[in-house]
């Protein structure tokens, strides 16, 4: 398959990103939500979606009508997630200057569809990142000051320089911009490299090989043709971690979910097929994504300088949440500082500082699912879907400044079903430092 690298600027050919010690590295961090109805009827040409709620800012120089101009350049990570109104379709896109990176597409017969996406990207200053509508698709988004489903993330994992040397932490962004049938069993061969700053993800084979020990998160994201189903694992070298699901009658179906991952060198993480996959890709349509970056080496976990607080949990069992209460995750994946409470499904916080968090979910068949994330019992955004005769599926994401002995979990709104078993692990609940730092942006959540 054809190995396409995308570059934000011509004139970078390898881009070195240069590890930052948590304490020294102080992140241009955003999370951006919608907490009104969008209603974008004008189809003839895109249209920049807008956000109406700053849900944390934390030096991101402009975020003009939802658009981010890059201050500095680096390494960012960028997921939007979003909800339309029932029985309309959602079709996002996320742009870098004027090239696609990513799309989101989400539409059920007679409810609310939600849909997710997720990249890793090498910018310059003054590059810009925005989420549009798709020509010839009307946008119609639903929000309420309660109901915030759609959101725009971004997180600079560190600085890029060119020509220096130093200590380099992993990332990688793949994407398939073309269709592709997986027999189950097989890995999921994503063809389009947008980052790789190790060269450690193999085209042929569709397995990253990790440079170095330490703390990774992975993102992964699909999209199935029309009227399949989509399944898929991911793998930690022979052994299961977590998975996506997707059916709906008559259209595309799409699924994605997060983990955090204390890996060893030459590892390997495969996404791979369980039961035959059929996914959609094209040029102008990339759904199925996989993004991978190494946010600390042991090296710095073990040095006891800065406290490494980071958890990654997943539900392994069927599970009925009766309304507003917490959601009790027991599959364990990492818990550095023993901060995630198995007996109240809280996270509580350590340390002061700027955390990122990431919730997915998957409900029993014909079942929905309506989840929040909560801080400290204020509401921070939303995750809903029902699929009709199906499972739903859905995520969201959020950047906190949070204080030490803060409290961050996902509760219920309403009865949900949770699907889950030993090797069915979809709904997941993740949270890591970017940095122990404090701010004065107001915050809301």
């Amino acid at each position: 398959m054809m190995n396409i690298k995308l570059t934000c600027t011509s004139v970078i050919l390898q881009l070195l990103f240069i590890f930052q010690v948590q304490g020294q590295f102080d992140p241009i961090a955003f999370t951006l939500g919608q907490d009104s109805h969008v209603n974008i009827l004008d189809v003839a040409n895109a249209t920049q979606i807008p956000f109406s709620v700053v849900i944390t800012n934390h030096q991101a120089a402009s975020l003009n009508s939802g658009v981010f101009t890059c201050s500095e350049a680096g390494l960012y990570k960028f997921q939007v997630y979003s909800l339309t109104k029932s029985d309309t379709n959602v079709f996002l896109e996320l742009y870098v200057n004027d090239k696609l990176v990513a799309s989101l597409w989400g539409h059920t017969p007679g409810d609310y569809a939600a849909a997710g996406n997720a990249v890793i990207l090498p910018l310059m200053s003054g590059d810009f990142v925005k989420v549009m509508s798709r020509s010839q698709y009307a946008v119609n988004v639903y929000g309420t000051p309660d109901e915030i489903y759609t959101t725009f993330t971004g997180v600079q994992l560190g600085s890029l320089e060119l020509n220096t040397e130093g200590s380099k932490l992993s990332a990688f962004s793949v994407t398939l911009n073309q269709h592709q049938d997986i027999i189950g069993g097989q890995n999921v061969l994503y063809n389009n490299i947008l980052t790789d700053v190790n060269g450690a993800y193999d085209v042929t084979s569709g397995v990253y090989t990790v440079p170095s020990s330490g703390l990774y998160i992975f993102h992964f994201f699909s999209l199935a043709r029309q009227n399949k189903e989509l399944y898929q694992d991911l793998y930690h070298n022979n052994q299961y971690v977590c998975s996506i699901y997707g059916l709906t009658d008559q259209d595309w179906a799409d699924a994605g979910n997060t983990v955090l991952l204390h890996l060893k060198q030459n590892d390997e993480i495969s996404i791979r097929a369980d039961g035959n996959n059929s996914l959609y890709g094209a040029a102008d349509q990339i759904y199925t994504t996989f993004s991978g970056a190494q946010l600390v080496t042991d090296t710095d976990m073990n040095s006891g300088q800065e406290k490494i607080i980071a958890f990654s949990v997943g539900l392994s069992h069927h599970a009925t949440v009766t309304s507003n209460n917490k959601v009790i995750f027991d599959r364990i994946f990492l818990d550095l500082q023993h901060a995630y409470n198995q007996m109240s499904g809280e996270f509580i916080v350590p340390v002061s500082g700027l955390y990122e968090f990431n919730y997915h979910a998957l409900g029993k068949q014909n079942g929905k699912i309506w989840l929040e994330l909560v801080h400290n019992y204020r509401y921070v955004n939303s995750l809903y879907s029902h699929t009709p005769n199906h499972y739903a599926t859905a995520g969201n994401s959020a950047v906190l400044d949070l204080d030490a002995g803060d409290v961050v979990f996902v509760k219920s709104h309403g009865d949900v079903d949770l699907y889950g078993t030993d090797k069915e692990v979809y709904c997941t609940f993740t949270g890591y430092l970017l940095a122990p730092i404090s701010t004065n942006n107001e915050i809301v959540g």
